[in-house]
């Protein structure tokens, strides 16, 4: 087996939002097919995980003890900052403690750089590198990174549709109406969600469910009166840790992704691949990568404006009943596990 390094910031419960998620989904895999160790901050307890107090960028003796002790073979680092400055510099520092092995830098969504940073960056910057997301995979060639684009994987043992009848009881479940339209949207409560354009949707008579995630960092946290504006409006806000998330795409008539700039989401929204598991039909902006990976997903994904979001509601609405449930994740979830047993087994 190939000796593995994966270096991350977060992998602790919950497990509630993308970057966590897919940190986890990755150890998942690698713990199976390769010989793997981990250093992150904050992490459950295993074997051969490594949890460490060390500075911003991984430059103290115990990191570079763990990783000389193992001496790996390949390096994968996926920081929570994404692809900014600090980060390719902590790439740069973790590299030179493996004395340079070949390095894998996934990150997932685009961060701006100043032309400064891009200068400095052009040093350090990854043998190679994969992303979700389209302009960030368009960055790293302009500055003639190796890259690829990942999708990223949905769990479908989880995330799977239900009857009628268990939808109706996971709405008594979480004291939801039982005859309303509901549209849910699972993510951060801030304002880089666009999400004061649900408010239409809730004031024409549908009931509009926003899980906030309970992981979100404090520097993407909303502020309280975004929060007040919404629930003043209505709109249920659920910002509790809920350990069976899919219930929530399962008991909904539609899953709503109202996010227009590009660093408000990870260049592939989980939480529009989970809904689709779950069999539940989407209305998004053309966000990252979606477009590219799922298309219509089988006339299950609609594609708008979120000034359009409410005729589209009322267009779903008039539809006769029909199964949403085909979906090309499962071929997607094959595509995530080549590309990364690629990646590592051609490094």
């Amino acid at each position: 087996m190939k000796k593995v390094l994966l270096v991350t910031e977060y992998i602790n419960h919950p497990f509630d939002e993308g970057i966590k998620k897919t940190v986890y989904n990755l150890f998942l895999d690698l713990d199976v097919n390769y010989e793997l160790q981990v250093i992150c901050r904050f992490g459950f307890e295993k074997k051969n995980i490594h949890i460490v107090q060390t500075n911003a960028l991984f430059l103290s003796k115990k990191v570079k003890k763990i990783i000389r002790r193992f001496d790996p073979e390949v390096l994968i680092y996926l920081p929570f900052q994404s692809s900014t400055l600090a980060s390719y510099l902590r790439l740069r520092i973790l590299t030179l403690f493996t004395n340079f092995v070949s390095n894998i830098f996934i990150a997932l969504q685009p961060k701006g750089l100043k032309k400064w940073e891009e200068v400095i960056m052009y040093f350090m910057k990854p043998k190679y590198a994969l992303t979700p997301s389209p302009e960030l995979e368009n960055f790293w060639s302009k500055q003639d990174i190796n890259n690829k684009m990942l999708p990223l994987l949905t769990d479908l043992n989880i995330y799977k549709p239900v009857s009628s009848v268990i939808k109706n009881r996971l709405r008594v479940k979480y004291n939801l109406p039982l005859d309303t339209f509901i549209i849910s949207h699972m993510g951060h409560l801030n304002e880089g969600r666009n999400l004061r354009s649900l408010v239409p949707l809730q004031t024409e008579g549908n009931q509009v469910v926003i899980v906030a995630s309970s992981s979100t960092p404090v520097d993407a946290q909303g502020s309280q009166s975004l929060k007040d504006e919404l629930k003043k409006n209505g709109i249920i806000i659920i910002d509790r840790y809920i350990e069976n998330i899919e219930e929530v795409y399962q008991l909904s008539d539609v899953y709503i992704f109202p996010v227009v700039t590009n660093t408000g989401s990870i260049g592939m929204p989980l939480s529009i691949m989970e809904a689709r598991g779950c069999g539940i039909p989407v209305i998004t902006t053309d966000y990252g990568s979606l477009k590219q990976y799922l298309g219509d997903d089988n006339n299950s994904i609609w594609y708008r404006d979120p000034k359009e979001f409410s005729v589209m509601i009322g267009k779903i609405k008039s539809l006769p009943p029909r199964n949403f449930s085909q979906t090309k994740i499962e071929y997607i979830n094959k595509e995530f596990y080549t590309i990364i047993h690629s990646a590592i087994d051609n490094s």
